[in-house]
């Protein structure tokens, strides 16, 4: 099952308590485009933790893999 958290959430995991996060309509941005997994549910945004974690940093190759898994 995948792990969907909430934007906020997530730049708590990646950035930490004291850490420059990357904004909401950044994130919210980068979901749309396909850049970070994730989906819209209602009005919300939320990352798929599960995907994200298993990103390799080559976009090409994380694309693939995310159309496959998802």
């Amino acid at each position: 099952m995948y792990d969907m958290i909430k934007i906020s959430v997530f730049q708590q995991r990646v950035w930490g308590e004291h850490g420059t996060p990357a904004g909401a309509n950044t994130i919210r941005e980068q979901i749309k485009r396909g850049d970070l997994p994730g989906k819209q549910i209602g009005k919300l945004y939320y990352v798929n933790w599960t995907l994200y974690r298993k990103q390799t940093g080559n976009p090409l190759v994380d694309q693939v893999l995310n159309r496959k898994i998802a």
